[in-house]
């Protein structure tokens, strides 16, 4: 028998038929009907298999402020290489959904659906796990920064201007290279092209402004949920299943617009360069950056970010007055090098616990305004705050408990 003092081989023991097993010495049992001994596993920590909405926040707003401080050349040549990427993706949609004129007759569904699940996911796959700066995530990822206090305005708009004329740039390219391969110079393969660039550049302007709001959404969160998983495959599918969803409903991506009009232009479309600016760039502009900088960053900086105590900063100021809190002055820090808000896997950090609400970032004030790593912070045990001579309040966590929850 396996002994019960040992809490490991207690763990690990083998259930068979009687008399199979003995124990062994060091650890080890041995198997009657073999000639050698069986050694024991240790076991492995779990692997954390992704974020809690909390976490993904906060890694979104360490991108953000990466971001921000990359130079402007990088930015630029990252996104050349990001309209590329989409660009293949929007090709192999042209070459295989596009191609299927009899089925999208008969079942304009299926059709829609080949179209949207070959194509987009490649492309912004290529974008996630290859590295590139998508100008239409980016509207999500530099507010978020900026409602952290990690960016500010000026590193917003040179990433968004750069990121921008980057993909631009790509799209452009990839448009002319594949002209040039003579793939869809037949006249079976230009149909469907020439029907897309009619379709994007058709609509009103208040349509167009919608269908690109749902179509950044539906994107950055296919980048909120890449940012989530942990592993190479889960990655794949949070990015498949939301942009398969924008693709085949038939929602407008300025990024993916710019190959795949201006190709149609190539194969002989009557869409002028001015229609396609004023009736698709311009207004899908408009709805992806609505969608992307305040309805989804802005939504989550004010659930599990400090926007909530920075809007009440903001108001004080406007009023002339300073908040009665005497907790007031320590929890208006601006993060710029401590840690991001909301950094505790499980949620359980410490809101909601020792601290006061209005501590919701989930990092205590002290550790922030000092610059610490958490983790060293965390090991010094209860913290004596000054005002804990007056009685104001007496912040006391539970030391090194919440740092196996850090992400």
């Amino acid at each position: 028998m396996v002994s019960a003092k040992d809490p490991l081989q207690s763990a690990f023991k083998l259930v068979t038929h009687k008399g199979a097993y003995q124990d062994m010495p060091d650890g080890q049992v041995r198997d009657t009907r073999k000639t050698g001994p069986v050694s024991i596993k240790e076991p492995r920590n779990p692997v954390i298999a992704f974020l809690s909405p909390p976490a993904i926040f906060a890694a979104v707003t360490l991108y953000g402020a990466e971001k921000a401080r990359q130079p402007w050349w990088k930015t630029f040549w990252l996104g050349i290489l990001a309209g590329i990427y989409l660009s293949l993706g929007c090709a192999l949609a042209y070459a295989v959904g596009g191609q299927l004129p009899q089925l999208q007759s008969t079942n304009l569904g299926a059709q829609r659906l080949i179209f949207g699940a070959f194509g987009l996911p490649l492309g912004l796959g290529l974008i996630v796990i290859c590295g590139a700066e998508l100008w239409t995530t980016n509207l999500a990822y530099l507010p978020a920064a900026l409602y952290e206090g990690r960016a500010n305005l000026l590193q917003l708009a040179k990433n968004w201007f750069f990121s921008f004329f980057g993909n631009l740039a790509g799209s452009l390219i990839c448009v002319w290279l594949i002209d040039e391969t003579f793939l869809f110079n037949t006249p079976a393969a230009r149909v469907y092209p020439l029907y897309i660039a009619e379709e994007k550049t058709m609509g009103p302007w208040g349509n167009e402004v919608l269908r690109a709001f749902f179509a950044n959404y539906l994107v950055c969160l296919a980048m909120w949920q890449a940012t989530a998983a942990q592993d190479i495959i889960g990655k794949i599918f949070g990015i498949f299943f939301p942009v398969l969803c924008f693709v085949a409903i038939g929602f407008s991506h300025t990024i993916a617009n710019m190959f795949w009009v201006p190709f149609a232009m190539k194969l002989g479309s009557t869409v002028s360069v001015g229609r396609y600016i004023g009736s698709s760039m311009i207004p899908t502009m408009v709805g992806n950056g609505l969608s992307a900088a305040f309805f989804l960053a802005g939504s989550y900086a004010f659930c599990y970010g400090t926007l909530p105590l920075r809007v009440e900063r903001m108001w004080l100021r406007l009023r002339g007055k300073t908040s009665s809190d005497p907790n007031y002055q320590d929890a208006s820090f601006v993060r710029k090098e401590g840690v991001p808000p909301s950094m505790y896997s499980d949620g359980s950090s410490h809101d909601n616990k020792q601290y006061p609400a209005r501590y919701s970032g989930g990092v205590p004030p002290e550790a922030v305004a000092s610059n610490e790593p958490l983790e060293a912070h965390n090991a010094k045990g209860p913290v004596v705050m000054p005002q804990q001579a007056t009685g104001q309040y007496a912040p006391q966590h539970d030391g090194p408990a919440h740092a196996e929850n850090m992400v």
